[in-house]
């Protein structure tokens, strides 16, 4: 009997999919080997990927020349891009990093090191305020929107409550001055409530998406997989 790459696959990936939802009974070995078989092909898949993606068709084809096609008549598709050599310079100084196996020449290591941190340190913060700023500046909104004919009530009504949230969970927050009147305690519990409606929202969403995934193995199991079983028994 014949089974197409195709099937196979279907096949142990029905397999893979059983073992690691047997979990759920309890912890086994059937289950633990297929963990350290995502992982390993996980861990493995990146490099791989980096490489195929990344590191041949944009870095070393370019360098190599091999982008390049000559006609019958020798004319060359392109010019050789002699800038693409530049990129041996950060090669060797990540090579670099390797020093940290050596005793003597180790702080070689450091200074890829340093370099990497201070890079990423930079793409952080530059970061922090590409996500923060845009949400600043879109938490100033008018309380009263006009409309085609007049106020845009319902617009009005969810700014003005978008602002009462925004100030309530920051009062919530501020411990400088000791909270004496009911009224800032009431700004304060509805801050918190507010913060446990929005928590209550992401952790719905999060279920959502683990139910999805789940209703999409159980398509596969019921449908490719069980098509896979009943054709080879």
């Amino acid at each position: 009997m014949n089974i197409s790459w195709e099937a196979a696959t279907v096949l142990i990936g029905g397999v893979a999919t059983l073992a690691i939802y047997s979990f759920l009974i309890k912890e086994n070995p059937f289950y633990r080997f297929f963990e350290h078989l995502f992982i390993g092909i996980a861990a493995g898949f990146l490099p791989v990927y980096t490489i195929k993606s990344f590191f041949w068709p944009r870095v070393l084809e370019p360098m190599l020349g091999y982008h390049i096609q000559v006609y019958p008549d020798g004319t060359p598709t392109a010019e050789y891009d002699t800038k693409i050599l530049f990129y041996i310079l950060p090669m060797l100084f990540g090579l670099l990093y390797y020093f940290i196996y050596s005793t003597r020449f180790s702080w070689l290591s450091k200074l890829v090191i340093g370099f990497s941190l201070g890079y990423s340190g930079g793409l952080a913060f530059k970061g922090f305020f590409a996500e923060m700023v845009p949400q600043l500046t879109s938490s100033f909104k008018p309380l009263l929107v006009p409309g085609e004919s007049g106020m845009d009530w319902a617009m009005s009504f969810q700014n003005m409550f978008f602002v009462f949230t925004l100030l309530a969970v920051m009062y919530y927050f501020f411990f400088t001055f000791q909270r004496k009147s009911v009224a800032g305690d009431g700004v304060a519990a509805s801050g918190r409530w507010l913060m446990m409606v929005c928590f209550g929202a992401f952790f719905g969403s999060t279920v959502m998406a683990r139910m999805a995934l789940l209703v999409e193995r159980l398509q596969f199991l019921l449908h490719d997989w069980f098509n896979e079983i009943s054709g080879i028994i």
